[in-house]
């Protein structure tokens, strides 16, 4: 009789440590889950987090703008007085992952070449962004219009 309670003890300190285990697991599969959900939803600035440089101007030098409900292009060059406003612009850029629809007939889309890669990053004036195949929603109402500004200027 006594051998039976000792085996019963047993298992029942067993599964109470698996539980043990189990739940300790999950709370760190949980946590994890939050981590990546705040990395993902963040606040995050274009040039720095997406092309992993902080001077774009010093690194590039030249960015296409294609008009999407023209398609015209254009290049800006480093000697046109235009480029230091716009990579300053878009360096200052403050982007926040969006769920909502990108529609592309109403903005105009970058063609960054950096570090021999090509870079398409989609704005609208909405204020929304698309790069990565990710919508952002730009966070200043200022640097859009400012932005935009920039873009209708090299236009004319």
């Amino acid at each position: 009789m006594d051998r039976r309670k000792v085996v019963l003890h047993n298992l029942k300190e067993l599964f109470s440590i698996k539980k043990k285990v189990i739940c300790i697991l999950a709370l760190f599969l949980i946590a994890m889950i939050l981590l990546n959900f705040y990395n993902v939803y963040k606040t995050k600035y274009l040039i720095k987090d997406f092309l992993s440089t902080d001077h774009l101007g010093e690194e590039v030098h030249k960015i296409s703008i294609l008009n999407e409900s023209t398609t015209k292009i254009i290049n800006i060059n480093k000697d046109n007085p235009l480029f230091l406003s716009l990579t300053e612009s878009l360096e200052d850029l403050k982007v926040k992952r969006s769920n909502s629809h990108f529609s592309y007939t109403e903005g105009y889309m970058f063609i960054i070449y950096h570090k021999n890669s090509s870079y398409h990053i989609s704005i609208n004036e909405k204020g929304m962004l698309r790069i990565d195949s990710e919508n952002y929603r730009i966070q200043e109402e200022k640097a859009i219009k400012d932005l935009i500004a920039l873009i209708k200027e090299a236009f004319k």
